[in-house]
């Protein structure tokens, strides 16, 4: 796959994993989390059993995470026999019956979906579940899946390896490692530099009703070249909106949000990933754990409301050590979210 070195993350974190303890991983965005827990569920998990039922698990807080993850395995597991499959929201109910009818070995899910399948269908448990893997785990908590997350847990064999990746661990979540995972190992790292060396960050005031304009003009004039902008908003409305004024002033653009339909979700990134076109606006569905390559550039045109947000956002480019731009808009009603990102950036 063209890897010649592990990340940090990966090189502390992998070793730990393969002694079998369970796992507290913590690392800013961008770091390579994905591949140090894959790669240990592969090595415990590769060696097929004659076991009905699942034996990995990947909680994921997004459809479009527990994609990205899902495909992440299937290039690392190529060689070998396991089978695996994904679980989410959104998609047709009665393809993933037929999915665990084959007896899948790993399972990428999101929480609320898993649940509803192990409510709806009688042969389906945790039974044989060797390794388990909460990943973004504070997003999964921001986003409301506690109820779940402590549900799925009981109802797992205690022997099972456990993972958290995380980029912070908020008391919430520390509360739910202490009661879900045995006396695990905590790595840590680049707690102290929350944005990649390569971004180079502006901060842009403007008056609410020329932000628009403002935006059409530095993807115009000041970026050399538009490909590979996400633009993030706060609204689906915002999101539609810009979307068409972008395309309809030269600008190709499309847009991702919470309820758009799982198809068109699809067709939209996969545009935006294979350069079809330059711009995709999107809410914050896409802040966390997504790793787009092609994105070159961050545009907040809603700035964000915490400084974790702003982290999260931003971390969408200048990964896996390349060059990446952020540039946030801000009215005189936000100059006090922008003081919060500074003062937490410079913690």
């Amino acid at each position: 796959l063209g890897f010649k070195l592990p990340t940090p993350i990966q090189r502390a974190t992998i070793p730990i994993a393969l002694t079998g303890k369970d796992v507290v991983a913590m690392a800013r965005t961008g770091s390579g989390k994905t591949a140090a827990f894959i790669i240990p569920m592969i090595e415990k998990l590769k060696e097929r059993k004659s076991t009905l039922g699942v034996r990995g698990i990947v909680l994921s807080p997004t459809r479009e995470l527990a994609y990205q993850s899902y495909r992440v395995c299937q290039k690392l597991s190529h060689f070998t026999t396991l089978h695996s499959c994904i679980i989410v929201g959104g998609e047709s109910i009665e393809t993933q019956f037929e999915m665990l009818q084959k007896n899948p070995d790993i399972i990428f899910a999101t929480p609320g979906r898993l649940m509803h399948l192990l409510l709806e269908v009688p042969d389906f448990n945790l039974n044989n579940v060797q390794f388990i893997c909460y990943d973004e785990a504070d997003q999964l908590f921001e986003l409301g899946f506690s109820a779940q997350l402590n549900e799925i847990c009981r109802k797992l064999p205690g022997n099972r390896q456990s993972m958290l990746i995380s980029a912070t661990l908020p008391a919430m979540l520390l509360e739910f490692s202490r009661a879900g995972l045995r006396d695990p190992e905590m790595v840590r790292l680049d707690t102290d530099n929350k944005l990649s060396p390569n971004l180079c960050s502006t901060f842009f005031i403007t008056r609410e009703n020329e932000k628009i304009a403002a935006l059409i003009y530095l993807l115009r004039e000041i970026i050399p070249d538009p490909k590979g902008t996400l633009i993030f908003v706060s609204t689906r409305y915002h999101a539609e909106l810009l979307s068409t004024l972008l395309t309809q002033n030269g600008i190709a653009a499309k847009s991702i949000y919470g309820t758009m339909e799982t198809t068109n979700r699809k067709m939209n990134l996969s545009q935006f990933q294979n350069n079809r076109v330059p711009v995709l606006v999107v809410t914050d569905v896409a802040a966390r754990g997504l790793d787009i390559p092609a994105v070159n550039t961050v545009i907040h045109f809603d700035c964000p409301s915490s400084p974790k947000l702003f982290v999260h956002r931003t971390g969408r480019t200048a990964r896996g050590g390349k060059d990446g731009a952020t540039c946030v808009f801000l009215t005189a009603a936000e100059v006090p979210y922008f003081l919060d990102i500074m003062l937490y950036l410079c913690q």
